[in-house]
């Protein structure tokens, strides 16, 4: 073999390499890969969204014993999966989902006319003014408030299945008061065709769409809610926290829970922020569930360190100072690798955690003129 031929099978063996090293980055800061095949796939799950329970006979391919269900309970939903498939979700009768979508809002996140609101309506998504949310929040105690926030790579078809997902994984059978469950979207499909690029505009854009959320949080009356976050939404969740405390005080009752699953961190926020966040008086416990093998966060954190290498990881706050208000679950052994909610719902710690947290929330009590009073 001469020299000549050698160059070029080892060329073409790099750029191989190079090429699946590249498609394997691309499933790793994302929270899902969501192929083609699914876009195709979702021809039918529009028919199904447009479609309410009464109207599933008309549907062909639907189990009978599905139907019977759909008309015993609240709703049904078809999601979308990977490999183009679909997802049954069932919504139970006590429980109501809402849609807030921030996905403008990275432009001008203290524009709260930018936020749009839709309620899950017999499987389909109704518009709705925000005043009618804060104002169920408001009124009906018998309910208790979720505001889930998703990940990175993620658009908003993709946003409403994977939380939907979530519910149905984790919350929709464990034992917990009836559920006002608030998906919050924000702008975080792939924009540049290099991932690491692309990852660092969404890392940036969390923090920025942290101002939205703390936004959308201030026209609620009080802090009785769970506020949880899956990868680079806990970095919405985090950034929206430290905006509020750093906005003038409120005479809102009570403080937040927050639950963060597989947390993706800017190293902009862990450097200048992180480190005081166990003393935000605004937030009464973090709940931190990480896996060890997950890959897209072991690169999240990589890109953090070559950024900064002083830069502190969220887990690193059990032991520093104000630690007490936080603490780290380690479900290794509970999820596989895969960068994915649905992956983390199926955690029997995170059901189990995340139920506690919503009974604690419902039973908040407040303190006035020295008497406790129930929340209700």
């Amino acid at each position: 073999m001469n020299i000549t031929s050698l160059k070029n099978r080892t060329w073409i063996l790099r750029s191989v390499i190079a090429s699946m090293l590249c498609l394997a980055n691309s499933f790793v800061l994302a929270e899902d890969y969501l192929s083609r095949e699914s876009e195709v796939a979702n021809v039918k799950s529009q028919v199904m969204l447009e479609t309410n329970a009464g109207d599933l006979k008309n549907v062909t391919g639907f189990p009978s014993d599905l139907i019977q269900n759909a008309e015993r309970v609240g709703q049904w939903i078809e999601t979308i999966d990977t490999l183009g498939r679909t997802r049954m979700i069932e919504i139970c009768s006590r429980d109501d989902v809402w849609l807030v979508s921030a996905r403008d809002s990275h432009c001008h996140p203290s524009d709260v006319s930018l936020l749009e609101c839709s309620r899950l309506v017999n499987g389909c998504w109704q518009s709705e003014e925000l005043a009618k949310l804060t104002d169920d929040h408001a009124n009906d105690k018998t309910k208790v408030t979720m505001i889930y926030v998703h990940g990175n790579r993620t658009d908003l078809k993709w946003a409403k299945s994977r939380a939907i997902q979530f519910y149905g994984n984790s919350l929709q059978s464990c034992e917990r008061p009836p559920l006002r469950f608030v998906v919050f979207a924000w702008k975080s499909e792939a924009e540049k065709a290099r991932v690491i690029p692309d990852y660092k505009i969404k890392s940036s854009r969390s923090v920025t769409i942290g101002k939205a959320f703390c936004e959308l949080l201030d026209h609620f009356e009080d802090r009785k809610m769970l506020l949880g976050g899956f990868s680079l939404g806990a970095q919405v969740v985090l950034s929206a926290m430290s905006e509020a405390e750093l906005r003038a005080p409120s005479a809102k009752s009570g403080q937040y829970q927050v639950a963060v699953i597989a947390p993706a961190i800017n190293s902009d926020f862990s450097r200048a922020n992180l480190a005081v966040y166990p003393q935000n008086s605004l937030v009464r416990h973090t709940d931190v569930f990480v896996s060890r093998e997950d890959c897209a966060v072991k690169v999240s954190e990589a890109i953090n360190r070559r950024t900064n290498a002083s830069c502190l990881n969220i887990t690193d706050l059990v032991d520093y100072q104000g630690g007490a208000s936080v603490s780290v679950h380690d479900i290794t052994c509970e999820v596989t690798r895969r960068h994915s909610i649905d992956n983390y719902g199926r955690s029997v710690s995170v059901t189990s955690r995340v139920c506690d947290l919503l009974n604690e929330v419902f039973e908040e009590k407040d303190v006035i003129s020295g008497r406790q009073v129930s929340a209700e």
